[in-house]
């Protein structure tokens, strides 16, 4: 039988995982003391946090642990990446019955830590607790940019643009829970990827005037910027980019997923008329492609049209809700 946290006990787990996160470079203290100690900057620092629950935000036979870590943080870094800023330390905090896998833990641990190196972060310390379900919350500490990209600015007349494309992340979801053998919209729900380049160029070159990250869906998401900038959007439906891995499926479950599916975890973004030829000169420091899919208009709400300017009816669920009663 697999060695569980019971038989390893609180001391010896805690004293494994200091030794998988050191301290060194911004992180002066690690795991260990009651806080983590980072080395500042004179610019203003960024603060989010989130965090995936086994059986509401993942089941554990969906991945592997450590690609569980990598994801709990990269979802995290895609908030940071929507402000226009750079990871600097996260915090783990998990809560495990005492009969989970000690091996399990571990390469979660190191899964948090391999994602936070690969965009230049580390994993500074966090928390472990008893609980009956498994989850993991992340906090990270990031560098925000001179201007910081909120979602409260977008403008009329504005422009919306998207990189990547969508809907692959929420089939792969559709196919998990169905069962289904890996491929590539499974793997692309597996390993987000958040578009930290495109999102700090955006706000070194101050082309973006409102940003978030599509995490439960463009048109939620959308809509999120329109109600906190008091505007209204208008999304062309047939110019929203979509995932390859949807080349199979029907017009209308097409449509379904890249409008409404999330989980993508790329960036939506306002950008005003007049910075559109900066936009262009940009485009290679992004490190991903962008699309152009609508624009800011006067009124509420996120408003469907096809490519010939007809309106198309909008779905009735926007997207992902947290606490949906129905």
């Amino acid at each position: 039988m697999a060695e569980s946290l019971a038989d390893r006990g609180e001391r010896s787990l805690l004293d494994e995982i200091r030794r998988l996160v050191p301290s060194g470079g911004r992180v002066l203290v690690g795991p260990g003391d009651d806080a983590a100690v980072v080395a500042s900057s004179r610019r203003p620092l960024l603060l989010t946090t989130d965090a995936l629950v086994d059986g509401v935000h993942f089941r554990r036979t969906w991945l592997s642990a450590r690609a569980l870590g990598r994801r709990a943080f990269a979802v995290n870094a895609s908030d940071i990446a929507a402000m226009g800023g750079r990871p600097v330390a996260a915090l783990l905090s998990v809560v495990a019955s005492s009969r989970f896998p000690a091996a399990e833990l571990r390469d979660i641990v190191r899964g948090v830590r391999d994602g936070a190196r690969a965009v230049g972060a580390a994993l500074a310390g966090g928390n472990l607790a008893h609980g009956r379900q498994l989850s993991l919350t992340v906090a990270l500490l990031g560098e925000a940019p001179a201007r910081s990209i909120g979602r409260q600015t977008a403008r009329v007349g504005d422009q919306l643009f998207v990189t990547g494309a969508l809907g692959a992340a929420a089939l792969g979801v559709r196919r998990l829970r169905r069962g289904g053998a890996s491929d590539s919209a499974i793997a692309r729900w597996r390993r987000p990827i958040a578009r930290l380049r495109a999102g700090e160029s955006l706000a070194r070159r101050e082309l973006a005037t409102a940003m978030i990250d599509l995490s439960d869906g463009l048109l939620v998401d959308c809509d999120r910027i329109c109600v906190a900038s008091g505007v209204a959007a208008r999304v062309h439906v047939d110019c929203v980019p979509r995932a390859r891995a949807l080349a199979g499926l029907g017009a209308a479950a097409r449509r379904t997923l890249v409008l409404t599916g999330g989980e993508d975890y790329e960036l939506l973004f306002a950008v005003r008329t007049s910075r559109l030829d900066a936009l262009a000169r940009a485009r290679r420091t992004f490190g991903c492609p962008i699309t152009h899919i609508g624009e800011i208009v006067r009124g509420r709400g996120v408003q469907l049209v096809d490519d010939r300017g007809r309106i198309v009816p909008t779905p009735s669920r926007l997207g992902h809700l947290h606490f949906r009663t129905r």
